[in-house]
């Protein structure tokens, strides 16, 4: 029997549950058992309560892909310390026919009712377990939160801690007074972040809008301490952002900053504002989430100025340059860029030879290689920056250029799920009639769906003497790579 090992620890502390105490007692249970160990998979630092660990994924990918014919693990906690992902794991596997080797316990047939209630009640106790600590930990800053103290995390900025208590940062509360009294008098963010001269937060970085945001709905500077205002997660999970029942909120708990006429001007100012983003019509930007910064290398969204006659003018604006302020790469014309995309792709499927480009693709599909550990780790990373932004949304943070982010990330998504999925699913085969239909659609729809075809055809980089560099070929989504 060919098997592979699967190790996993929560905590950066090594104990007998580390990855090496687990390993040297799977490699002890093969060689007692003549199994052939010809893999090891491994999650640092992990927590137990989900499965999005880049170890446990490989693993079940390698899995479809028949190339091992069991799993050991020391103990099912190491797997899984919930018991619906447990099962879930279990059901895979057994559709597989891939067994499931535990070194400390007896695991049997999954789907014999005798073991099957063993097992199910294995894996509910360490998930009583995780609920346990869970609640304890909870109860536990609950009381600290119920006293006004800090409760972990970076405290707002222009406070610091001291034994637990919020106390005022002097230079910094004079950055945050500024920016309560400029906005309550109508300054734009803009003129705010360029009044900040390169302000920095408790994590080091550059004020930008969303900080601002944060910072004016903050109403700690008014002395109110909240805790556990919304659920974001639970089990590790994301819980939608709802109202929190286990709030709890207590006035005059830390030293003010704002006064509250102050305060009640800027809430009502953002309350009109928000009304007014809400109501705003959206406009269409063709080129969202395909244009790259090269200077920076964050993504263009697309703005609109008004001039005082009521001329609209839409442009595409650096990311980090419109947020931030930290990025100098120039504006571009959205209408002039769309323009010369829309003429390009037309041009290019108009002369295209669709036989020799179809037999291309597949040449370098022939190629491609099946390791995808870097297309999952940033996978991981793209979808923890979604659930950021939908956070933020959430939040009431209302953007163009946020919605714009989220929409260019969810286009990156897809296109790492589906070079995962070619690679992971080794029956999957595209032929040169798919790609030639392809081809035949966009040409079919460049008209009546232009934003769909360039999609799926551009991508651009904005230069730093401001010229604009436009890939316009087939986005090879196995291979990560255009042609």
């Amino acid at each position: 029997m060919n098997a592979v090992a699967y190790a996993r620890y929560s905590t950066d502390k090594q104990t007998e549950n580390s990855i090496a105490y687990q390993l040297s007692k799977i490699t002890e249970y093969c060689n007692k058992n003549k199994i052939t160990l010809t893999g090891v998979y491994s999650d640092e630092a992990c927590s137990g309560t989900n499965t999005n660990r880049t170890g446990f994924q490989t693993m079940l990918s390698d899995a479809r892909k028949k190339k091992f014919d069991a799993v050991v693990i020391y103990d099912i906690s190491r797997g899984s310390r919930d018991v619906v992902d447990w099962l879930e794991f279990r059901k895979d596997m057994k559709m597989l026919d891939i067994q499931v080797i535990s070194t400390s316990q007896n695991l049997g047939d999954i789907s014999d009712p005798n073991a099957f209630l063993t097992e199910l009640i294995s894996v509910g106790l360490g998930q009583h377990q995780v609920l346990d600590t869970r609640k304890k930990s909870i109860d536990g800053t609950k009381e600290r939160a119920k006293k006004g103290l800090f409760c972990g995390g970076y405290p707002p900025i222009g406070y610091d801690i001291k034994d637990g208590e919020y106390i005022i940062n002097e230079t910094e509360a004079s950055a945050v007074r500024k920016i309560f009294s400029l906005y309550a008098d109508g300054a734009s963010y803009d003129i705010i972040i360029n009044k900040l001269n390169g302000l920095k937060g408790k994590r080091g970085q550059a004020i930008g809008k969303s900080s601002l945001h944060a910072i004016l709905k903050n109403e700690r500077y008014i002395g109110i301490y909240t805790w556990n205002k919304k659920q974001y997660k639970y089990m590790r999970k994301w819980a939608g952002g709802k109202p929190n029942p286990n709030i709890v909120k207590i006035e005059n708990a830390i030293p003010p900053i704002i006064d509250n006429g102050t305060w009640e001007r800027v809430q009502k100012r953002m309350r009109t504002n928000k009304r007014n983003a809400t109501n705003k019509a959206k406009r269409e930007y063709l080129l969202s989430g395909l244009i790259k910064c090269a200077s920076c290398g964050g993504a263009y969204i697309g703005k609109c100025s008004i001039s005082k006659k009521g001329y609209e003018t839409k442009y595409y604006v650096c990311g980090s340059k419109y947020r931030n302020h930290t990025c100098n790469a120039p504006n571009i014309n959205a209408n002039e860029l769309e323009t010369f995309v829309m003429i390009t792709v037309k041009n290019y499927l108009k002369e295209l030879d669709f036989n020799k480009y179809a037999e291309e693709i597949l040449k370098q599909l022939n190629n491609t290689s099946n390791d995808t550990q870097k297309e999952k780790a940033e996978l991981a990373e793209v979808e923890r920056k979604i659930n950021n932004c939908v956070k933020s949304i959430a939040n009431g943070l209302i953007f163009e250029e946020l919605q714009d982010e989220v929409n260019r990330l969810k286009l990156r998504k897809s296109e790492l799920q589906d070079i995962i999925s070619y690679n992971t699913n080794s029956n999957t085969e595209i032929t040169k009639g798919d790609i030639i239909n392809k081809l035949n659609f966009d040409v079919n729809n460049i008209e009546n769906d232009p934003k769909k075809v360039i999609n799926d055809l551009v991508s651009v980089e904005v230069n730093k003497d401001g010229s604009c560099t436009v890939f316009v070929g087939f986005l090879m989504k196995s291979c990560g790579g255009w042609i």
